[in-house]
């Protein structure tokens, strides 16, 4: 498949001619609301087959973003090809190319549209880790409603449902006292422990995700403790055991979010770490990429040294954020969108969708209708296959989603054209 970029007066059914494909198939594959209103700098999944249609700027280092095949690769596929440079029109022939295996998991939340959307994902998942069921100081569990139509989700697509726990404190935030009360107890860990098997037997999950945050420094050894008991537990009943972890360059970086996190020892406890790399760009922080590519490669370069890659999970978001300039700190939080409520409102405001090389994400800026400028950083098809090359070249496990409450239809079918599946 080829990510096309729109580029000013283009149309779809101009696009479709200029594949050769029907507009109608373009439409679905994109999951084109309004087909007749394409935003410039957009990006559309074409369904060509071992094939690539040059587009104005091209050089074979574009081309290769777009496929996924290297440039010494497509530069052998086409010896008509004289020297680098390249034509609009030209059409070039892309080799197909051993595909990997990698695990791909996304959280759900069972709520009405998250729901909806999952069943858009059809065979793209691995896992579909249902968040989150919240534990309280006893080690209780809350039952979550309309989880059973997620699990339901899961079995009709072959994905492994993933039973989330999380420390998030009931009408709260993820919470350190509430992690504490747990952590310290052996008799509450065993409670809990007890109930997480419980759920999960009587709800048919084949793995359990545990999400705790802002653990703090005086809860690293006690986590590592507690994950220790948690695996023993269910490792020999055929039970998958990951954990989420904040983004971390060093062992020893400073701060409530990162210090009960312990990297090395995640990795010699459980069978993968989700690493959540995102949330550069935040909605209370100042403008920039949620998930700027040279941060995130900072982040696993140093994974690497403390996880085995088998193990480890590259955390990748669905969503981008809508910032009012000029960024004032403690101001308005900046507006979350997905990639199709972000395109749609570069069209509404015929704002140009430009691509930053640095971060690998694309952006744009407009007016609102008090004159008030405004900056939207996303993600769009170019920046995940930066992020799929990056899961390559490392040799990483695989990739997870936050969260499927965003949309990404032409997601989905990209990640089957350059991954095998893990199941």
């Amino acid at each position: 498949m080829q990510i096309h970029v729109v580029r000013p007066g283009q149309s779809l059914w101009g696009i479709s001619q200029l594949y050769g494909i029907p507009w109608q198939q373009i439409t679905e594959l994109n999951g084109l609301e309004h087909s007749d209103q394409l935003a410039i700098g957009q990006t559309l999944l074409i369904p060509t087959q071992n094939r690539y249609t040059v587009q104005p700027g091209d050089s074979f280092f574009s081309v290769s973003q777009k496929t996924g095949v290297s440039v010494p690769e497509l530069q052998k596929a086409n010896p008509q090809v004289e020297g680098s440079v390249l034509y609009p029109g030209q059409v070039l022939k892309v080799p197909q190319k051993p595909k990997t295996t990698t695990l791909v998991n996304a959280y759900a939340e069972p709520y009405k549209d998250t729901i909806e959307n999952a069943k858009t994902v059809g065979d793209a998942l691995s896992w579909l880790a249902v968040f989150s069921y919240h534990v309280d100081e006893k080690g209780n569990i809350r039952p979550l409603d309309n989880d059973q139509q997620l699990l339901d989700v899961a079995k009709a697509n072959n994905m492994k449902p993933i039973m989330t726990i999380t420390n998030i404190k009931e009408g709260a935030e993820f919470d350190t006292d509430l992690a504490t009360a747990i952590l310290k107890s052996d008799e509450v860990q065993n409670t809990l422990i007890s109930n997480i098997e419980k759920e999960m037997k009587n709800k048919g999950y084949k793995g359990i995700n545990v999400d705790f945050e802002f653990l703090g420094k005086e809860n690293k050894e006690r986590y590592n403790s507690f994950l220790r008991k948690l695996v023993k537990k269910m490792k020999p009943q055929g039970y998958e055991v990951s954990t989420a972890v904040a983004p971390k360059v060093k062992a020893d970086q400073k701060g409530v979010l990162y210090e009960g996190h312990d990297y090395k020892a995640h990795g010699e406890i459980v069978d993968y770490v989700i690493i959540m790399t995102y949330e550069w760009g935040w909605s209370g922080g100042p403008p920039m990429p949620v998930s700027p590519l040279p941060e995130v490669e900072k982040v696993l370069q140093y994974a690497l040294t403390e996880i085995p890659k088998d193990k480890i999970v590259m955390g990748v978001n669905l969503y981008g954020y809508d910032w009012t300039l000029p960024y004032v700190e403690g101001g308005k939080f900046a507006k979350a969108l997905s990639v199709p409520q972000a395109t749609r409102l570069a069209y509404t405001k015929k704002a140009e969708i430009q691509y930053d090389q640095d971060s690998q994400a694309p952006f744009y800026t407009y007016y609102d209708q008090d004159g008030k400028e405004h900056i939207v950083w996303f993600e769009d098809l170019r920046s995940m296959a930066a992020k799929f090359d990056l899961l390559k070249k490392l040799g990483l496990a695989g990739m997870s989603f936050w969260n499927l409450a965003f949309p990404y239809t032409p997601l989905w079918p990209l990640i089957k054209d350059r991954f095998n599946v893990k199941r």
